[in-house]
């Protein structure tokens, strides 16, 4: 087993070490994710690796990866979603740095806190990499959900459109 992420680092200070964490962070522990999953058994494969780069700017390179539970929105059953995440992050201390930033990274804004939490980051990836729509990749709904009668039926029913939308509206007034 893998071991657990500590709850601090620095992340300008693993930069300059070239530190590495490779270890497992629980679903559980991640509450802003556990809201959009159909159940938060399982743990976040995490390996960070911290450097500088030629330009002398400090960044993260991880990769994350797992298998989310989440709820099919056309069933409302559970579906498999696996995710695998690879990502290169600048370390930066403030937005207006941003810009300055070469073009592989994305920014990891790191305000005024010298200490931040691995998993913040790992769960904020996550989240951009869910699905606007989880569903299943084959028909899961029953047969009955997709058709609602006989040919027949549906057939008379396109046959008695009234010619124009006004003999609806002379239809409804000769009911009173």
């Amino acid at each position: 087993m893998r071991q657990q992420l500590p709850k601090e680092i620095d992340p300008f200070r693993f930069a300059h070490n070239g530190r590495e964490l490779d270890g497992d962070i629980a679903l559980k522990a991640l509450s802003r994710l556990s809201q959009s999953l159909h159940s938060s058994d399982g743990n976040v494969e995490v390996e960070m690796r911290f450097d500088i780069d030629q330009t002398r700017t400090p960044y993260m390179q991880g990769r994350f990866k797992t298998t989310l539970a989440l709820t099919c929105e056309r069933c409302m059953e559970k579906v498999e979603y696996p995710i695998e995440i690879e990502t290169q992050l600048g370390l930066i201390k403030h937005e207006k740095f941003a810009e300055r930033l070469a073009e592989q990274y994305e920014p990891w804004i790191i305000d005024d806190k010298e200490l931040v939490n691995p998993a913040d980051v790992v769960e904020d990836e996550l989240i951009l990499a869910l699905p606007l729509v989880p569903k299943h990749n084959f028909d899961c709904l029953p047969e009955e959900a997709w058709f609602s009668g006989s040919d027949e039926e549906e057939k008379e029913v396109v046959s008695e459109k009234p010619e124009s939308p006004f003999a609806v509206l002379s239809a409804l007034k000769s009911k009173k």
